[in-house]
């Protein structure tokens, strides 16, 4: 890595968590007041963002997995890795039992990349035809009058081509790309797995969404006595007459009475979905073709996250500190991922930027 290129990620690293973390401290001292000034609930761009600005993060098992399946490595590829990080691996290597055994567990391996691409194109494809049409293929085919049977064979042929779409796009990649592109593959699914941590603090936050308490206010709830805002509308003057005495700073544990629905305000999970577009940056800091580009991906990432942050105010589900939490985590989270790879990339030397 040149100099250049490592004083560019220092700089924009340094840029991310200092504007996120001035959000942050902002936030702390006027969050109800700054969703006050900003929220407008029937907001075009808004309503866009809430819907379907979370398809990075549903798309990116997908395309990990896609990428990991083109990417093949033989088994003497695999092994010569293996040897670097653990030289015992030379002995197994030579045995022809344990050596046919590794090969075995390899593809294995590639059959669990191929199930796991196959089952996330189950669920991205169904958020995306359910935001579009309500329903997803078969249950469209089932409504227009085909037999179920036929429906779930065509819904299961379109999940196989969407996957294989994929498969063939990254076989064909230029060999400058494929390392990096297998570099972020694994780094994003670490990602996507650990990104469950936000809802873990969810949890245990418990904080109160801004747009409940109005909602509550104003006598939007079931039969039950929680919050159900449903398709109505919440108009911008009924925060003149909305009890706010359940909003609470980011780092105390909220109370939801027994009324509202959705405690779940700290930190925002669609920012944090957003944040993965982060991913783009590391795709071409690892890539030294791609590396004259990467202010503009880092650019990309951060202006999306952002966008998604201010669209979340404006639908009043979440606070500043929210949406600034979400994207600071994220983000340092992808940082830990990528050093902790970069260490076994040196180890291995693996040479991923070429």
């Amino acid at each position: 890595m040149d100099k250049k290129l490592k004083k560019q990620i220092y700089f924009c690293t340094a840029f991310y968590f200092i504007f996120f973390g001035a959000l942050m401290i902002t936030g702390t001292f006027f969050d109800l007041e700054i969703d006050k000034a900003l929220f407008n609930y029937q907001n075009t761009f808004g309503v866009f963002m809430e819907n379907f600005g979370m398809y990075p993060m549903f798309i990116l098992p997908v395309l990990a997995y896609s990428t990991l399946i083109a990417s093949y490595h033989p088994i003497d590829d695999a092994f010569d890795i293996a040897q670097s990080l653990f030289p015992f691996f030379s002995y197994l290597r030579k045995n022809r039992i344990t050596y046919y055994f590794c090969f075995v567990l390899l593809h294995l391996l590639y059959a669990f990349f191929i199930y796991k691409a196959f089952q996330s194109s189950n669920d991205f494809l169904n958020i995306f035809m359910g935001g579009i049409f309500g329903y997803n293929l078969q249950d469209l085919l089932v409504n227009a009058g085909w037999t179920k049977g036929l429906a779930i064979f065509m819904w299961t042929l379109l999940r196989i081509a969407f996957v294989l779409v994929f498969v063939f796009f990254f076989r064909r990649v230029d060999e400058k790309y494929k390392k990096a592109l297998e570099f972020t593959a694994v780094a994003g699914l670490a990602l996507y797995y650990g990104g469950d941590l936000i809802n873990y603090i969810k949890a245990y936050f418990h904080r109160i969404r801004f747009r409940e308490m109005i909602a509550y206010s104003h006598g939007l709830i079931n039969s039950e006595g929680w919050t159900s805002r449903g398709n109505a509308d919440i108009p911008r003057q009924w925060i003149e007459s909305t009890d706010f005495s359940a909003f609470n700073r980011w780092y105390r544990v909220g109370n939801d009475m027994g009324v509202y629905s959705e405690p779940t305000s700290f930190p925002s999970g669609h920012t944090s979905a957003a944040a993965f577009t982060m991913l783009l940056a590391l795709l071409f800091s690892k890539c030294r073709a791609l590396n004259k580009y990467f202010v503009l991906a880092f650019s990309a990432g951060f202006i999306y996250t952002l966008s998604m942050g201010i669209s979340r105010l404006i639908r009043g589900a979440h606070y500043l500190t929210d949406i600034s939490a979400g994207a600071i985590i994220i983000f340092a989270m992808m940082l830990l991922i990528v050093e902790i790879m970069n260490i076994i990339e040196r180890k291995a030397k693996l040479n991923v930027n070429i």
